[in-house]
């Protein structure tokens, strides 16, 4: 049995836009969720789920729906990853 090709960097070439939901805005609440997910050798994001948040619930739709729609280069095998979404309001 061969093993599996190393990891390679991840590239991010597409992002989309995290939306900041409205009520936490509103509220002036800020946090981070940390979402982890499977890069599929067509650089699609698969499987994101939340591993952990910053107010808990508050944000992780909003950081699972930007995501889902990001793109990375192709990968030779899919790969795991781990990112901390940010949701900042601005001074």
């Amino acid at each position: 049995i061969a093993a599996p090709p190393p990891p390679v960097p991840l590239r991010r070439i597409e992002d989309a836009a995290v939306v900041y939901p409205s009520r936490a805005r509103a509220r002036g609440i800020e946090g981070w969720v940390d979402v982890a997910f499977t890069v599929g050798t067509d650089g699609r994001v698969s499987g994101a789920r939340v591993l952990s948040a910053q107010p808990v619930g508050t944000f992780d739709e909003a950081a699972l729906e930007a995501v889902r729609r990001w793109r990375y280069a192709p990968v030779p095998a899919p790969q795991d990853a781990n990112v901390r979404v940010r949701f900042q309001l601005d001074r």
